[in-house]
């Protein structure tokens, strides 16, 4: 019982920084929403994450690409749900009670939900130190590639470049 307690307290304390982070127009935060996407770690801007929840029901969509999982239904709303992994070329998400789903809230598009492994907490840009991003890391559209203290690697990931991306855009086989 303590523990799922521990979670949710875990997940509203998150929730809170990001509803923080979207009303502070004009604020940069130092701040990133850590996640786990198959064997990549990214960091991923608090204003440009609506919410986070549990992975919802998914109803499927015919003949479109693997990673494109579906749409999903969220208080009235319908996103359009995909495994980043598997969107990246990796192996697809792993299905867990870890998972979650990142409703993305960008510029260009508001119905955009990732399906991410898990969480890792939030993380200070200034306990980083920033690499040289090299084309590797492009392709997994990061903005910046870090590493912290524990020389862990670390990629920011480029969201508006995603959701503008024309494979992004058009799952459909």
């Amino acid at each position: 019982m303590a523990k799922s307690s521990n979670l949710r307290e875990f997940q509203e304390a998150i929730l809170a920084k990001l509803k923080d982070a979207a009303n502070q127009v004009g604020v940069e935060s130092s701040s990133r929403l850590g996640v786990v996407v198959g064997s990549k770690k990214y960091l991923v801007r608090l204003n440009e994450v609506r919410e986070v929840l549990p992975v919802p029901p998914i109803v499927a969509v015919p003949l479109t690409k693997s990673w494109f999982l579906g749409t999903t239904n969220v208080r009235g709303n319908l996103y359009n749900v995909s495994d980043l992994a598997q969107f990246l070329e990796m192996p697809p998400t792993h299905k867990s009670v870890h998972n979650r789903i990142l409703l993305l809230s960008t510029d260009t598009t508001s119905q955009v939900a990732l399906l991410v492994d898990g969480l890792l907490g939030l993380r200070s840009l200034q306990e980083m130190q920033i690499e040289t991003l090299d084309e590797d890391s492009q392709k997994y559209f990061a903005k910046q590639k870090l590493v912290d203290d524990e020389k862990n690697q670390w990629l920011e990931l480029d969201t508006e470049s995603l959701v503008q991306d024309k494979n992004f855009i058009q799952p459909i086989k």
